[in-house]
């Protein structure tokens, strides 16, 4: 029988399973309100930015694939290893003047 792999997200905190050492205080539910208000709107941040990188990453495959598809695309077309129209606009007729810098 496999053992389920354990994780950082398993491990029980004294948050996540609401031990406190010393026994709650009448008139402490103000400051518990707020402990849970700030953890709950740092989770709604951090749930955003999840979104949003999800998005930038979904935005990065199609971009790869779009290249992908115009490679394939070509090398079909050209089976030569000669350089094609399209990669000869890439080329630069002169060569790349370089800079120097010394420290």
């Amino acid at each position: 029988m496999e053992k389920k792999r354990r994780t950082v997200s398993d491990i029980k905190t004294a948050l996540r399973s609401k031990v406190r050492s010393k026994p709650r205080v009448r008139g402490s539910e103000y400051l518990e309100m707020f402990v849970l208000e700030k953890n709950k709107s740092r989770l709604e941040q951090e749930k955003e930015n999840v979104a949003k990188r999800e998005t930038q990453i979904e935005k990065d495959i199609s971009v790869i694939d779009d290249e992908l598809k115009d490679l394939e695309e070509l090398l079909s077309q050209d089976k030569d290893t000669s350089v094609t129209k399209k990669h000869k606009k890439l080329i630069p007729s002169k060569p790349m003047k370089t800079m120097k810098i010394e420290y």
